[in-house]
């Protein structure tokens, strides 16, 4: 049995048993509270299965966030949650506000009532759409309402208001909005525009009888705290959950989200952590380079990251964000930082390039991968050439070197000759082994990296097979290795929801696999007569 602990702050709540005022909490989830410790005893055996296995902590540094309340095995499940709040994102085209389905054409119906553009005039009534439609009804002059096809900000005023109407519509979920990280004053003081537009037209507009800063705390915790998904419709939409917000943010992470088509989310862990370990998530994406996602967490998050990968100049080894130096052979430019300047200096020769430089070249590179400059073509030999061009200025693990990869993985996908497909089981190999470092364990996309590679390797062993004359014993370790790749891939994408495609990769990989272990046992046939 956990025993009870006094949670700091003076944390109070009800008694699990009694349900009478409470200081004492379960020593391990911190989130039951007991009168006593005779109560916990007493308790135990219902909690025990009920206990999570996370706490939250806070700390002045991190603030409130998830940490783990016991040891935890890789692939275990955290948390399993529905959304709050689901809304337009604050840009996109035009999206019916009553299914966050996609609007098409430019004769498209509007609530009669509200003026917002809607897929269907059935929509004006839905239960999504009925509690902001009177509020949004209150801008008759139609300031907001988009006007025409094409992404526009105006929706970023309707998730502040769904947030708003929980107040009565859900109190508890109101709570969990109010308690939310939101930046408001940094976003005041940084003047940031739309902050500033939206909470103006909520006070100024619509008029709503809200406090000015509980309108700043609203759109704050929005951009604070909204995550992007795919909606029903397959529309992206944004989603605020009440346990996924206290999640820490580390650019290699221990904790992999996925989520279903009914907007479900699951949080579980992709390696082992140990007990009091922070889980985390990348809150940028873990395949953006540093400069990326520095950007991104200073003007969405407002912090400054020291995760381990951060800290260290090398990208955990990656260099994923490192140029080639132009004077050394084989060394690389690593970031620098001083009084918040960056350059990126060379260890061996000292060799500087500019941080506008760095990303000028990196933005060339991006453009001639975008616009097929660099392979014109899809044959084998122009993609080695312009693979070996990208490591000519960056590292072979550089951000750009990814791009690239899977750009040639591409238009190479129906070259299923000898030499077509060891290339794409090169490239898919060395893809695998970068994941493996910068999303560790059991994540999907290491599960569809193997699968890929595994199919892959299985073509060419049977080509191999079929036409050539193979060195059986070398053949049989390939397969082998195929079979394990693919029996790695199903356990790991069978963790996903199963209202998402989970299951459906799930099955196709089991076919390939049953297809890999039935030539294995052709080969091994094969080998045993010939001796």
């Amino acid at each position: 049995m956990r025993t009870a602990g006094r949670m700091g702050g003076g944390d109070i709540g009800t008694c699990g048993v009694c349900h009478t005022v409470a200081s004492l909490t379960c020593g391990g989830c911190g989130s039951m509270h007991y009168c006593g410790k005779e109560h916990q005893r007493q308790h135990w055996p219902k909690h025990r299965v009920e206990c999570p296995p996370y706490k939250v902590v806070s700390t002045p540094e991190a603030g409130k966030h998830m940490v783990a309340s016991r040891k935890l095995t890789a692939g275990q499940m955290l948390v399993y949650e529905s959304p709050v709040v689901v809304a337009p994102l604050s840009i996109c085209p035009l999206l019916c506000l009553g299914c966050h389905g996609s609007i098409t054409g430019d004769d498209f119906p509007r609530c009669p009532k509200c003026w917002w553009p809607l897929c269907s005039l059935a929509c004006a009534s839905s239960r999504l759409h009925k509690g902001e439609c009177a509020i949004l009804a209150l801008d008759t002059k139609h300031i907001a309402p988009p006007t025409e096809q094409g992404e526009t900000p105006r929706y970023d005023v309707i998730a502040p208001i769904r947030c708003l109407l929980l107040q009565s519509t859900n109190p508890s979920g109101w709570q969990t909005i109010l308690d939310m990280a939101h930046h408001s004053e940094q976003r005041q003081l940084n003047k940031e525009e739309q902050h500033l537009i939206t909470v103006r037209y909520l006070s100024d507009v619509l008029k709503l009888d809200y406090d000015l800063d509980i309108l700043n705390q609203a759109r704050g915790a929005v951009a604070t705290n909204g995550m992007e998904i795919r909606s029903d419709k397959n529309t992206r939409v944004r989603a605020m959950y009440p346990l996924i917000r206290l999640f820490n943010n580390s650019c290699a992470p221990n904790v992999h989200l996925s989520v279903a088509y009914n907007g479900m989310i699951q949080a579980r862990t992709t390696v082992p952590v140990s007990v009091g370990e922070p889980l985390c998530i990348c809150y940028t994406g873990a395949l953006m380079p540093i400069w990326e996602r520095n950007e991104t967490l200073t003007l969405s998050y407002h912090f400054s990251c020291n995760c381990p990968r951060c800290g260290d100049p090398t990208e955990l080894g990656t260099h994923f964000s490192s140029p080639r130096c132009p004077d050394c052979v084989q060394s690389y430019l690593l970031p620098c930082t001083w009084l918040g300047e960056t350059v990126w200096r060379c260890k061996l020769c000292k060799q500087e390039e500019s941080n506008a430089q760095v990303l000028e070249n990196v933005k060339i590179w991006l453009q001639r991968i975008e616009m097929d400059d660099i392979f014109s073509g899809c044959s084998l030999k122009r993609s080695k050439a312009a693979l070996q061009e990208v490591e000519d200025d960056f590292h072979p693990q550089h951000y750009v070197w990814m791009r690239a990869a899977h750009s040639a993985l591409y238009r190479m996908s129906d070259n299923n000759t000898e030499q077509g497909l060891n290339m794409r089981i090169k490239i898919w190999k060395r893809l695998v082994a970068l994941y493996t470092v910068l999303e560790p364990g059991l994540t999907k996309r290491r599960g569809m990296s193997l699968l890929e590679t595994g199919i892959i390797m299985l073509r060419a062993a049977q080509l191999e097979h079929r036409e050539g004359e193979p060195f059986m014993p070398e053949l049989l370790e390939r397969v082998r290795t195929v079979v394990k790749y693919l029996d790695e891939a199903s356990q790991i994408l069978s963790m996903e929801p199963t209202e998402s495609k989970g299951p459906a990769m799930v099955q196709k990989t089991e076919e390939v696999k049953a297809e890999a272990e039935q030539f294995l046992q052709r080969l091994d046939s094969e080998t045993v007569r010939a001796e």
